[in-house]
Formats: C-alpha cells, sequence, structure tokens
C-alpha cells in the first residue's frame, strides 16, 4: 500500500512523467503511423511497379523528405523562441499578444520560404536525379502548412497543453495515411505520396488553429520587443541547421554519389533508424519547457534533466538492440525481402540515431537555461560529418560510421561542458539561472 501511494504522488501526480506519458504514447502512435505511411508507400510501389523501381521512387520520396526538414529550420528555431517565452510568462495577457504575433510573422516567413522552394525547385530537382519532378513542386506549399502547424503547436507545447498537442500530431497522420490509399490505388505514384503528405498537413493545420484559437482572438497589442528573441532564436536556428543536417545530409549524399538502388535501401534503413532518435524526442520536448519555467522562476530543474537521460537512453539502448538481435523483422514487416541485404547495417544506424538522440537531449536542456555556446559545438560534428561523406563514401556502411564518429565526438564535448553550464552567460535569454 505503501507503495502504491509513493507512486501515484510522485510519479501518476508527477507533472513530468504526466506531460511524459502524454507525449510519449502520442508521438509513439504517431510514429507508428509515420511508419505505416513508408509501409504502405514502399508496399504500393512494389506492388504496381516492381521493387526496381519501388527503390528508385522511393529513393525520391526519401530525398524530397529529407529536404523538407532541411528546408524548416527557420521554424525550428522559431519554434523553441515560442516555446521558451511562453512557459516563462506569468501574464495570460502577454502569451495571448505574443502568440497573435508570432502567428502574423510565421504567415509571412512561411508564405516566402515557399515561394522560394518553388524558384529553386528545377536546380534540386537535376541536382538529386529526381525521376518524377512534379511531385517536388508540391514541396513549397507543404511548408507553408508545415511551418503554421508548428508555431501552434508551439504554443501549445509552452503552455503545457500537452494533449492538444498530440491531437494535432494524430490529425496529421490519420488523414495522410487515408489520402495515400486513396492516391495510391488512383495510380499517382510518387506524386500521391506528397500529394498525400500536403492534404495531410492542411488538415492538421485546420485542428491546430481551432486549438489555439482563444488566444488569437481580438486584435494584436503592442509588438514584442524583437531584440531578444532574435538573440536567442538565430543560435537556435544554427543548433537545428547542424541537427537536420546531421540526420538527412548522410541521406542526400547517398541520394548524389550511390546508385538508385542503393539510395532507395539507404533510405529505408534511415527510415528504421530514425525510430531511435524520435522515439525519444516526446522526453526532451516535455523536458524543454518545464526546465525553461522552472529556470525562469528560480526553481530546482537538474532533476528532470536526469530523469530525461536516463527514459533517452533507456529507450535508445532498448530499440538499438532489437535492431541487433532481429534485423530483419523490421525489415520485411515495413519493407519486402528486397530490403533484407541491409539486416546487418540497421543496428548501426539506430546507434548513430541514439547518440545523436542523447547529443539533442543535451543541447535542449542548455538551450532552456539560456546557454547558446554550445551550438557551435553541433554546428562543428555537422561539418565533420558531411567533410568525412564527402571524400569517404566506399560504402553504405562506411557512411553510416563516419555518422557515428562525427556525433560520438559531439556527445563526448556536451558532455565535459555539463560541469560548466551554471556560469554566468551573457546569451541568457530572462530568468534567474538557479538549480
Amino acid at each position: 500500500m505503501i507503495f502504491v501511494t509513493l507512486f501515484k504522488e510522485k510519479i501518476i501526480k508527477n507533472p513530468f512523467f504526466a506531460g511524459s506519458l502524454v507525449m510519449v504514447l502520442g508521438s509513439n502512435i504517431f510514429n507508428a503511423g509515420q511508419f505505416i505511411y513508408h509501409l504502405l508507400t514502399v508496399k504500393f510501389l512494389s506492388n504496381f511497379y516492381g521493387e526496381t523501381l519501388a527503390k528508385i521512387y522511393y529513393g525520391d520520396i526519401a530525398a524530397m523528405l529529407s529536404f523538407l526538414g532541411i528546408a524548416g529550420l527557420i521554424q525550428l528555431s522559431l519554434g523553441l523562441t515560442i516555446v521558451k517565452f511562453i512557459a516563462s510568462q506569468k501574464s495570460q495577457e502577454k502569451i495571448a499578444n505574443f502568440s497573435k504575433w508570432i502567428m502574423y510573422w510565421t504567415v509571412m516567413a512561411g508564405l516566402v520560404i515557399c515561394v522560394l522552394t518553388l524558384l529553386v525547385s528545377p536546380f534540386l530537382i537535376k541536382f538529386l536525379n529526381i525521376s518524377q519532378p512534379l511531385a517536388f513542386y508540391l514541396l513549397g506549399p507543404i511548408l507553408l502548412f508545415y511551418i503554421l502547424i508548428n508555431s501552434g503547436r508551439s504554443i501549445l507545447q509552452g503552455l503545457l497543453q500537452f494533449p492538444k498537442y498530440v491531437l494535432s500530431l494524430l490529425s496529421e497522420v490519420g488523414s495522410k495515411i487515408i489520402c495515400l490509399v486513396v492516391l495510391m490505388y488512383a495510380g499517382f505514384a510518387v506524386f500521391g505520396a506528397i500529394l498525400s503528405i500536403l492534404l495531410g498537413v492542411f488538415f492538421s493545420f485546420l485542428i491546430t488553429r481551432v486549438a489555439i484559437s482563444k488566444l488569437l482572438s481580438g486584435p494584436k497589442g503592442p509588438k514584442p520587443e524583437i531584440a531578444p528573441l532574435l538573440k536567442y532564436s538565430f543560435p537556435v536556428l544554427l543548433q537545428g541547421l547542424a541537427l537536420t543536417s546531421m540526420y538527412t545530409t548522410d541521406l542526400l549524399l547517398v541520394k548524389h554519389f550511390f546508385s538508385p538502388e542503393q539510395a532507395g535501401l539507404y533510405a529505408a534503413l534511415a527510415v528504421l533508424g530514425r525510430v531511435v532518435f524520435f522515439g525519444t524526442s516526446p522526453v526532451t520536448h516535455v523536458m524543454f519547457p518545464m526546465i525553461a519555467k522552472r529556470h525562469s522562476h528560480g526553481e530546482a530543474y537538474h532533476n528532470i534533466f536526469y530523469l530525461s537521460v536516463f527514459l533517452v537512453l533507456l529507450v535508445g539502448a532498448a530499440i538499438t538492440l532489437f535492431y541487433y538481435l532481429f534485423p530483419q523483422i523490421p525489415l520485411v514487416v515495413l519493407y519486402k525481402e528486397g530490403f533484407l541485404e541491409g539486416s546487418s547495417l540497421l543496428w548501426w544506424f539506430g546507434l548513430f540515431m541514439g547518440l545523436l538522440a542523447v547529443a539533442m537531449l543535451f543541447v535542449q536542456f542548455y538551450l532552456s537555461v539560456g546557454k547558446t555556446k554550445v551550438v557551435g559545438l553541433f554546428l562543428g560534428a555537422a561539418f565533420i560529418q558531411t567533410l568525412l561523406i564527402w571524400f569517404i563514401h566506399t560504402s553504405l556502411l562506411t557512411v553510416i560510421q563516419l555518422s557515428i564518429a562525427s556525433v560520438a565526438l559531439l556527445v563526448l564535448a556536451l558532455f565535459i561542458y555539463f560541469p560548466y553550464h551554471d556560469s554566468p552567460s551573457r546569451w541568457r535569454f530572462g530568468g534567474a539561472n538557479k538549480k
């Protein structure tokens, strides 16, 4: 009875564990939906066009999805800034006014990025050897709605409204899968796979907009002070650039240097490997606003970080071990027997993504307490990874191992910095710097 009482008081009613539970369950349902999307895509392509064309087409889709990740970096930096600002505020009036302005700025930024993407599409289609170019022109509108969605989700995250955040995720992936099935049966191949993403993000945008509608009602008030936001968001943008580079540049370079069949195989391994990274990311999403809030109010926060490290290591190690012992199972279940040649590489990819998840957790912790100079370490690791793969790409295993070496150096550097993160910093973004 004592154990049950302690469990209820310390675990069930603990805001961190409660938020983590909602985010882990919701985000992993979302991730499962993402895998269903990839699974159905490969199944449809294989059944309708044969395994050889399926690998080529899937390589095209994976390359376009990687581009979406890179092109959405401005929103990533803005998103963390939104979360930190809202989590640090006590006034509901300031939060509402900031939300109105941030959604206005988001629309402007989204339109600019959409137009720029359309302008550079012909050059990227040629560089990436895209076999069905028309699908690439859908990426601009997709980015516009992704940016709008992510700003809305960041507002919800900063308010610790994790159930609504999860609802936004699930509405996106659910509608995307339904549209994929319809479009694939209609024979649209790569274009259908990308169009289903556009329809999914549009529907999720409507759901997210309703979730934050109360904050956006009424006219905008005085414009928030821009200088602190830009001062904080710029290094966060660099961090987002480095992070996205580390899990997408390898795929893009493989698409450029290797055969279409090898690139398709690598893309399949990348999707499975990212289970480790995105499977642990909900812990980081919960940790960031909670630590930012406690830090700004001068409250203790290190225990949340230690729990986060434990959970990330536990989940990451479990998935990587499964990939080492039973690599054939996820490859056969999610893809087909033609992808089994990559079974010996899968656990290497899991290790790479596990280390990247740990690095991301450390960096998000430092950013939540206003320490932004560590972003330089992330940029250095991303540059090293790109440089190594560009000059050394003898095999797919070599590419993965070079990525592991780069991120391992990053984790080591971030760990060494930890004892010094409490020192005063001119980059601090609001709040006292207390334990």
